[in-house]
């Protein structure tokens, strides 16, 4: 009977009865300036089971590991003196020799500063969607990472002794990134490794993508989800059948928001940021729900302004309620183009001032405001040049952590000026 094995990154033999247990077959090399893949097989009671990764577009083996070196282990440098490995192999027979590095340590001002790792457990079964990179510094595979995290607009919280990154989409995808220096014949490299917690969405899989490649200093041809309100053409048939259906979805969403229970406030904000997106559901339906929601003493609509207010709500996490009711009243004052009541203007202006001189704790939260923000400057009879210093300030953040940020806030101060 065939025992559930685990992956490991060991290399060790038993002696049973006298008998030396038989070895997995040893990685093959082949002869040329460049080592083969080794593929990953795991079997079990119910057969055996290929496993994949998630990366470079192309699914293979994960993680993706390059051929090892049976040669004697160096003792690792420290990582800013390290040198940067040249892998030759001649007839079959891996030799290591090592060549200065020119590589230059990272020097982003707000990236993922890390110097070291710790090495993967021996018993921890890395995900599908893991790589390993072999011959490279942490400092830069972080580097990497941060910089893509960045482009694609993925909020992060990094933990240098953990070597752990917390992560959260456009999308309120929660997810988290590890690092690892490999065991044994796997210690000349760095694995990085991606694990969703909670949430879905259909551009999760291009994200994963991208940050493994970028791990391997692959340049990403998978462009960031589009974060820019683009709104549909529809003809006037559309507008006709889903001012019903519309309203009928808000109801429901207020049905659900009368539940005492609180995983079902979740899926009602849920349902209603689909509701008013109209990337997602259409420029007619959105707008319909979005007007409805946004009238006063609306039910809806005051409870996802009283979430939104709550500053106190989930004051220690970047991914909750309070999260997907700003989403929610971003995507409706958006899609109105700012067309809310004076009260409610009033309300929200405190709350935008705070999240965008925030901006370096919560960058998704301050997007979320600039984005709220950009329509209400043309319609409200303030001026907002009190928020410039704010609006700068995030748009700072923006560049070394938030792409999305950067941009809202920059369209805002345009409309200031403008006015």
């Amino acid at each position: 009977k065939n025992l559930r094995p685990t992956i490991t990154m060991s290399s060790s033999s038993d002696n049973s009865n006298g008998k030396q247990q038989k070895k997995p077959p040893t990685p093959s090399f082949a002869v040329g300036p460049a080592p083969v893949n080794i593929k990953v097989r795991r079997t079990d009671d119910i057969g055996e089971e290929v496993t994949r990764r998630v990366g470079g577009g192309i699914a293979s083996a994960a993680p993706r590991f390059a051929s090892p070196s049976f040669s004697p282990i160096q003792m690792a440098p420290s990582p800013s003196m390290r040198p940067s490995p040249t892998l030759n192999i001649r007839q079959n027979k891996p030799q290591i020799q090592f060549t200065q590095s020119t590589e230059q340590k990272s020097t982003q001002p707000s990236g993922w500063k890390i110097h070291d790792v710790p090495t993967l457990p021996e018993f921890h079964p890395l995900e599908r969607t893991a790589v390993f990179v072999p011959h490279a510094s942490v400092p830069k595979v972080a580097s990497r990472i941060s910089n893509v995290l960045q482009e694609r607009s993925i909020q992060a919280t990094y933990d240098n002794v953990k070597a752990k990154a917390k992560c959260m989409t456009v999308d309120q995808v929660d997810f988290r990134i590890r690092l690892y220096r490999g065991r044994n014949q796997y210690s000349h490299g760095i694995i990085a490794e991606v694990q969703r917690r909670f949430g879905a969405s259909l551009n999760f899989q291009s994200d994963t993508t991208a940050i493994l490649n970028a791990a391997e200093g692959i340049e990403s041809t998978v462009p960031p989800p589009p974060t820019s309100l683009g709104l549909p053409v529809v003809s006037d048939s559309e507008d006709e059948t889903d001012s019903e259906g519309s309203l009928v979805s808000l109801q429901i969403v207020a049905n659900m928001l009368r539940s005492p229970v609180s995983d079902t406030y979740y899926l009602a904000l849920q349902t209603l940021s689909s509701l008013t997106d109209p990337k997602k559901i259409g420029y007619s339906t959105a707008l319909k729900a979005s007007l409805a929601m946004l009238e006063i003493d609306n039910e809806v609509g005051d409870k996802v302004v009283s979430f939104v207010i709550d500053s106190k709500l989930d004051p220690e996490e970047t991914f909750g309620l309070r999260v997907l009711a700003m989403t929610c009243l971003s995507n409706a004052v958006s899609v109105t183009d700012g067309r809310v009541s004076t009260m409610l203007q009033e309300q929200l202006r405190p709350v935008l001032y705070n999240e965008l001189k925030n901006a370096n704790k919560n960058p998704q939260m301050a997007y979320l405001s600039a984005k709220c923000l950009y329509p209400l400057i043309s319609q409200s009879h303030h001026s907002y040049s009190d928020l410039y210093t704010e609006l700068e300030n995030a748009k700072t953040v923006g560049i070394s952590r938030h792409a999305a940020l950067s941009r809202e806030a920059q369209r805002c101060l345009e409309r200031i000026d403008s006015r």
